[in-house]
């Protein structure tokens, strides 16, 4: 992301919350931000419309957010709906979230499964990715009955395929390439 538009807006609020030592703070903030705008589409689409004045904006964005975010939160919302890049927001947040878990030496990683993990499997899974990647481990867990069975774990741009699909896929396309 360097370089682009979305990058350059994250590693500026990077590098202001590393000079004001307040980086775990906003970064809490930019979460639950992205959260809020995620659940709702219209607010983004108001703060991008062009018929709507700037000073309507910054009214509502003050009437919303002014209490519920720090100083550096409100004021980089405020900076990114005035230069019209508020569409970005999602985008600069996701940049925001990668820099600050490259800083925290964190790794996010999607468990899919068919049922929930149980305690015990949680543990043990964080543990043995914590001890192979040697980074904090954020798990969180999708559900997807589809796979059958087994396990499937995302991060980065990275997929591990431990379900039984895949596994009756790879054995389908052996036994069509031997019948072909």
């Amino acid at each position: 992301m360097k370089g682009s538009l979305e990058g350059n807006y994250a590693e500026a609020l990077f590098e202001l919350c590393r000079e004001r030592n307040n980086l775990d703070e906003v970064h809490s903030e930019m979460l639950w931000l992205s959260d809020v705008v995620e659940k709702n589409d219209e607010l983004i689409r108001f703060l991008y419309a062009p018929t709507v004045e700037q000073e309507d904006k910054k009214s509502v964005l003050k009437n919303v957010f002014e209490n519920e975010l720090s100083k550096t939160s409100f004021d980089f919302l405020c900076v990114v709906a005035d230069k019209r890049r508020i569409k970005y927001l999602s985008k600069i947040i996701k940049s925001f979230n990668d820099l600050y878990n490259e800083e925290k030496n964190i790794l996010e990683v999607t468990a899919i499964t068919t049922v929930p993990l149980s305690d015990t499997l949680r543990e043990k899974l964080i543990a043995k990715l914590e001890s192979v990647s040697n980074k904090t481990i954020v798990l969180s867990e999708k559900i997807d009955t589809s796979i059958i069975g087994g396990i499937v774990l995302e991060y980065s741009n990275t997929q591990i395929q431990g379900s039984i699909k895949h596994r009756l896929d790879e054995l389908r396309a052996r036994i069509n390439s031997v019948i072909a």
